[in-house]
């Protein structure tokens, strides 16, 4: 992957300077732009214009001869060119699967804690549950008694002798009994 810095640098070579650009020396490393083949006829065209001779041909002028070296160089240009391209598209490529990966992995930590709450729900749903059927158990077991108990008190009351009437109806006889007397 290619870092920011290197991006950067990348769209830089392309736009800033001469020597920044694809038809350089050293591709790369900046200079003076390429004007001949090779080293070895920057050198011949050195001691050519010493000596007063014939230069070689210059770069330009060897491609268009259709040199077999200038033509490789050009080619090697064009493809610099293009994988300079392709770099900075990688760098957009990637910058997109980085974002693109935050969204999932924030997603995802979403679908988990929710997860866990529907987890918390179900354990305590069921615990409830349990509960719910524990307290209609003991409602059963409530009843049951209660039943037991009306059972035994309507058994003591038919079995004990009645007691005669309540408090109010024996005050109302004592009043009846006070006025008749």
């Amino acid at each position: 992957m290619v870092s920011p810095a290197r991006r950067a640098w990348f769209v830089a070579c392309r736009t800033v300077a001469f020597r920044y650009s694809g038809d350089v020396t050293v591709p790369g490393k900046g200079g003076r732009p390429r004007k001949w083949r090779s080293d070895a006829d920057r050198v011949r065209a050195y001691r050519a214009r010493q000596r007063g001779e014939e230069e070689p041909a210059t770069f330009e002028k060897a491609l268009d001869e259709g040199d077999e070296l200038a033509l490789a160089v050009e080619r090697s240009r064009i493809l610099q060119a293009e994988l300079a391209t392709a770099v900075e598209a990688l760098g957009d490529l990637q910058g997109e699967l980085a974002a693109e990966r935050r969204r999932t992995l924030t997603a995802q930590r979403r679908r988990d804690r929710t997860l866990v709450e529907l987890d918390t729900l179900h354990a305590a749903a069921a615990r409830q549950a349990s509960e719910i059927d524990a307290l209609r158990a003991e409602v059963a077991d409530l009843r049951a008694e209660n039943a037991a108990l009306r059972g035994r008190l309507d058994d003591h009351r038919q079995s004990s002798p009645s007691v005669g009437p309540n408090r109010a109806a024996r005050r109302e006889a004592a009043k009846r009994d006070r006025r008749n007397s």
